[in-house]
């Protein structure tokens, strides 16, 4: 399983990818970007199983991120 893990903040990211490894998630694939418009590159070439993402970010938030991937036919579950 990949797990994708979007937020502007590079340290949040860090502490998200940490906390699914200590919660046993520790042999899943984690990819990260750092907004919405990254996230979109990210899937494309990842295909990542779950999508876990911040609201508030630049250059694309992650409610339009899931209206982009929705839009798109994407049904990667999000959250």
């Amino acid at each position: 399983m990949k797990i994708l893990i979007v937020d502007d903040s590079r340290v949040m990211r860090q502490i998200v990818t940490r906390t699914l490894r200590q919660a046993g998630y520790d042999e899943h694939d984690v990819v990260q970007a750092g907004n919405g418009v990254e996230a979109l590159e990210v899937m494309a070439d990842e295909e990542p199983d779950l999508v876990l993402s911040d609201w508030n970010m630049p250059e694309m938030t992650g409610i339009e991120l899931l209206r982009a991937l929705r839009g798109q036919g994407d049904t990667t579950p999000f959250g």
